[in-house]
């Protein structure tokens, strides 16, 4: 008998994403796993576009990123919407929808999950699967041009956009 390594936990939400998948047949080009070239590039865009790093004593400590209740970090200079509170079995992607004012079904999204999964794709598929993920915890919805982010927060179940502020010259 082989000596096989139990997985970490983070791999569950991760195997139960790609069953999501597997289940409802979403098409590999519009909602995948990020490559493992390019994933820390992403997250690293996020983290340092979004969060107030040097508040984040998680990241401090351990020198990396680290998501896990990263939405108490968020920049104080970004504009926050108003939040939109979930009740146990509420949709989320209707909330979602009218927190992107720009949405469009084929927009392409990048999906991070607290655990530190990164997914991209169209939008309209990132709301078919991460909903129906049982084991995931937070997560955010960010544009790929990385000029905001919605974030879904499983702790105080709710959502709200959180954007960059646009300056005008």
């Amino acid at each position: 008998m082989r000596n096989m390594k139990q997985k970490p936990e983070s791999y569950r939400t991760r195997d139960e994403v790609e069953e999501i998948i597997k289940e409802n047949n979403i098409d590999r080009s519009e909602f995948h796993e990020v490559s493992k070239y390019s994933y820390l590039n992403i997250l690293r865009k996020f983290y340092y576009t979004f969060f107030d790093y040097n508040r984040n004593v998680r990241y401090a400590e351990q020198q990396e990123i680290n998501l896990s209740y990263a939405w108490l970090h968020f920049r104080k200079d970004l504009n926050q919407s108003d939040t939109i509170f979930l009740h146990y079995n509420d949709s989320d992607i209707d909330s979602i929808k009218s927190l992107v004012s720009e949405y469009s079904d084929n927009m392409e999204c990048f999906c991070i999950l607290a655990e530190g999964w990164v997914y991209e794709g169209k939008i309209s598929a990132i709301l078919n699967v991460i909903p129906e993920v049982f084991m995931v915890t937070d997560y955010y919805i960010i544009s790929k041009k990385f000029d905001w982010v919605v974030v879904n927060c499983e702790d105080g179940e709710c959502l709200y956009r959180v954007s960059l502020k646009k300056t005008f010259l």
